[in-house]
């Protein structure tokens, strides 16, 4: 018992939550812009906590539309970087990532450590055949770019099983982020964990799944509170525009350390 009058919640206010009870968020009807970069690896080497390494010269740049979810209606964006740790080969840090709603924001600050920011974010695929998704937040943080020129089947996703592990027309994307309760000032010191957890894709309709792919554009800005343009993008790969249901969840802890005032 934490409450006199009774424990009601999962998360704080204890007896007004945010969020659901439960470490799986279920979402349905989620239409998604990517964009996938080179980038330099010294420019992203200083974002990675300690004992995680840079896995690939490569980072994803994701504009969510999330038409429904168990944490509401909103958009999200994000950055993820490939990474290795011990005991994990491949996993995407997420060093940046935006929500339109508080829930979501909690949701995912304190179960997965995912460091949410609320920011306004569109997403939309004009008459032209562009799909744009944009992060704003003081200005123009982030805007991707993906001309829906040819649609793909399954199988064509073969050649990105090194990014994006999959099996039928789902896609699981392994994620780390780190979850901290802040050190106190008289001293009582804080907690930083490395949280293992995972979204997996399921491309919709089973029968005629909706992934284009198509030439890409990034654009990177930034202000002294969100520093996307610190990530110095040499050659955008390619881009992808895509629709279906998701899931996130919980894995573990990875590793923990503790935290002091510097």
């Amino acid at each position: 018992m934490v409450l006199k009058g009774g424990d009601k919640g999962f998360g704080i206010p204890l007896n007004a939550p945010l969020y659901p009870q439960s470490s799986i968020i279920n979402y349905s009807r989620v239409r998604v812009v990517m964009a996938l970069a080179n980038i330099d690896p010294k420019s992203v080497e200083p974002l990675l906590p300690e004992g995680v390494d840079l896995a690939l010269e490569v980072t994803a740049f994701w504009v969510g539309d999330y038409g429904i979810s168990t944490v509401g209606v909103y958009r999200e964006a994000l950055v993820a970087i490939p990474v290795k740790t011990e005991g994990i080969e491949l996993a995407y840090y997420i060093p940046y990532i935006y929500v339109t709603n508080d829930a979501a924001l909690a949701a995912g600050r304190e179960l997965a450590g995912a460091p949410k920011k609320l920011a306004d974010i569109r997403l939309l695929v004009n008459d032209y055949g562009l799909a744009i998704g944009t992060l704003e937040r003081g200005g123009e943080l982030m805007r991707a770019e993906v001309a829906l020129s040819s649609r793909l089947g399954l199988e064509q996703l073969d050649a990105f099983k090194a990014l994006m592990p999959r099996t039928d027309n789902t896609v699981t994307f392994p994620l780390l982020s780190v979850r901290v309760l802040p050190p106190l000032p008289d001293g009582t010191p804080g907690i930083a964990q490395l949280i293992h957890w995972y979204a997996k894709f399921t491309f919709t309709p089973r029968e005629s799944p909706q992934i284009w792919a198509g030439e890409a554009r990034i654009k990177l800005d930034g202000t002294p509170f969100d520093p996307l343009s610190d990530i110095k993008v040499t050659q955008v790969i390619t881009g992808f525009y895509i629709e279906g249901d998701m899931e996130l969840g919980i894995v573990r802890r990875v590793k923990e350390w503790k935290l002091t005032w510097s």
